[in-house]
């Protein structure tokens, strides 16, 4: 599941080339002569907007916990959470025979008495004063011919870091949030199956990423099944999944190759550009292989031709340095607006796209 995972989960470029319309495309038939709209050029780091996408089950129904992630005080990468559930969930809800709906069956007042039990679990048994349930996520999957309910996806936020009885800061370790995690996810299947008894479900752990990180997400760690009629988990997989920012120390440690790699790429565009750009990278690791790397290079540029002309001389660099089973991802842009995206997929032509505005 996890190389199919992999396999489907990419920048969603072709969701930027329809909502920016304001560039040129590069591609075979684009052209300075296409009348395009602006409009607010917008990125999503995750998914990949394809023929292989889920249609939305119409109308339009908002998620019935919409908004809660806000009352939180942890940082929660909403879109990879989201968008990654949704492309665990289609080795089982297929695109072709599914429709996709945000959750309607669990209530926003249900969530939070989860979150208010666990909690209150934690703190009775002495050992923790703070619980590890953050949040839970529901996604629909209805039938394309009946449109009737015919699957369920819950995905469980959990945060590894508590206060012990003696209010000292405290992590669980993969191996206990997942142990813990598949305790909590049996209850809410439970409490889930009063009134959806006959509907197959999926579950997701997901743990959270360190409140102190803004540019590394969290990621999901364990993956659970509930057949049709039955009460139960029938069984757990593990997911191995990592992220890692370049340059870091971590990186260093954990891939030396891979961030000598990635400071030859910084080296060869300072090169080019001068030591006013700065390029940053994050690495998606399945199984402690790098399966994707996004790359930003951020600088004040003089011109569209300047970005041009560093765009495709930066892809040059990225194809002579990594290895072509990397899916790469390219953001040329300032501080404000993105100017230049990149894409060199595993299977199928790179492509480039620069934006007018």
């Amino acid at each position: 599941m996890n190389v199919k995972f992999w396999k489907r989960c990419r920048l969603a470029v072709a969701g930027i080339l329809t909502v920016a319309a304001t560039g040129c495309s590069f591609l075979p038939g684009g052209g300075e002569n296409d009348v395009v709209e602006p409009a607010t050029p917008s990125l999503s780091p995750v998914i990949e907007v394809s023929e292989d996408y889920y249609s939305s089950a119409l109308p339009y129904m908002p998620n019935q916990t919409r908004g809660m992630l806000k009352e939180t005080r942890f940082r929660i990468d909403f879109a990879h959470l989201e968008l990654g559930m949704m492309d665990f969930s289609r080795d089982t809800f297929p695109t072709d025979k599914y429709l996709f709906r945000e959750g309607q069956q669990i209530q926003k007042k249900q969530v939070q008495d989860w979150i208010a039990q666990e909690k209150e679990g934690a703190t009775a048994d002495g050992q923790r004063k703070t619980g590890m349930l953050v949040h839970v996520l529901e996604h629909n999957y209805m039938e394309k011919e009946s449109q009737q309910l015919a699957g369920m996806v819950l995905g469980l936020s959990l945060s590894p870091v508590y206060k012990d009885g003696t209010g000292q800061n405290k992590v669980f370790s993969r191996e206990e949030l997942q142990d813990r995690g598949k305790q909590l996810a049996a209850q809410i299947v439970q409490s889930v199956r009063v009134d959806n008894p006959e509907i197959p479900m999926l579950i997701f752990l997901y743990q959270v990423p360190d409140a102190n990180s803004t540019l590394v997400p969290g990621n999901f760690i364990m993956s659970g099944k509930v057949n049709a009629n039955e009460a139960a988990i029938s069984q757990w997989q593990p997911i191995d999944e990592e992220y890692l920012l370049f340059p870091s120390s971590n990186a260093e440690k954990q891939y030396p190759q891979q961030s000598l790699q990635f400071g030859k790429l910084i080296d060869q565009t300072q090169l080019f550009f001068g030591e006013f750009i700065g390029v940053t990278g994050l690495g998606r690791y399945m199984g402690g292989n790098l399966t994707e790397l996004t790359i930003t290079a951020i600088a004040e540029y003089d011109s569209r031709t300047e970005v041009l002309q560093f765009t495709q001389y930066t892809a040059n660099q990225i194809d002579q340095l990594f290895d072509k089973n990397v899916h790469i991802n390219l953001y040329v842009q300032t501080m404000n607006k993105p100017l230049a995206v990149y894409v060199r997929p595993v299977s199928g032509e790179p492509y480039m796209h620069l934006y007018r505005q």
